[in-house]
């Protein structure tokens, strides 16, 4: 596909910050300065006393809209998501079509732990499970089945979502990551333990890299081998 192929594509990208947190709400858009491909809208946060459960009832708001607007794939994203050095339109856009096609529920733009992962291609590992929501592509095909999921106090966002399919996929190299703001308002062990948020994407992206050149050293010396001409 050439660079111009995606000039008009406008993906609808829903930001989820609570009013108050000035300093996050400047920094997300920052983030999105001059990236027309999408369509952006800061949703404010749906409250409550625990804030892994606001942001649960947040995307299902946010999944509600999108089923008004009869959307056909969306972002979501939250306002401590960070693009990475790695982020690259066309090749974002390719993902999110290329992905569709292989039926995935949702597409991680960065995940911070993941368990099994096998690479399906240049850009993706399938993989499970995967950590974090700061930035994920959901396909219409799944949202039904997160507005019918059921939930109680102790629900964990990414951990609901990423045990209710099997089809899910995280890019890589990553192409986004979680700004570490010093304090989260949904996962208390961040505030205790500085860095973690940084250690955690590290330590996946280098995971995910020695998976990808032991496929691609392995696939060369087969394909050496079996060369008729060596």
């Amino acid at each position: 596909m050439h660079g111009g192929s995606f000039d008009n594509v406008f993906i609808p990208t829903y930001i989820i910050n609570l009013p108050e947190r000035t300093e996050r709400r400047e920094h997300i858009v920052k983030q999105f300065s001059g990236r027309t491909e999408f369509d952006t809208v800061i949703v404010d946060a749906c409250r409550h006393e625990i804030g892994a459960v606001g942001l649960w009832r947040s995307i299902i708001s946010i999944i509600k809209m999108a089923v008004d607007n009869d959307d056909d794939v969306i972002v979501i994203c939250e306002d401590d998501h960070e693009f990475t050095e790695h982020y690259n339109r066309e090749v974002f856009i390719r993902n999110i079509i290329e992905a569709n096609a292989q039926g995935v529920d949702y597409l991680s733009g960065g995940t911070g732990y993941f368990y099994l992962a096998v690479q399906v291609s240049e850009h993706r590992f399938w993989v499970n499970p995967s950590s974090a929501t700061q930035f994920i592509v959901i396909y219409k095909r799944f949202f039904d089945k997160i507005l019918n999921e059921p939930y109680n106090d102790n629900v964990i966002a990414d951990v609901l979502l990423s045990g209710m399919t099997g089809n899910k996929m995280v890019m890589y190299p990553f192409i986004s990551r979680q700004r570490d703001f010093g304090y989260s308002d949904v996962t208390p062990v961040h505030n205790n333990m500085p860095g973690l948020v940084d250690c955690l994407f590290s330590e996946s992206s280098r995971k995910l890299g020695m998976l990808k050149d032991t496929a691609w050293k392995f696939c060369q010396k087969k394909s050496l081998t079996l060369d008729p001409s060596k």
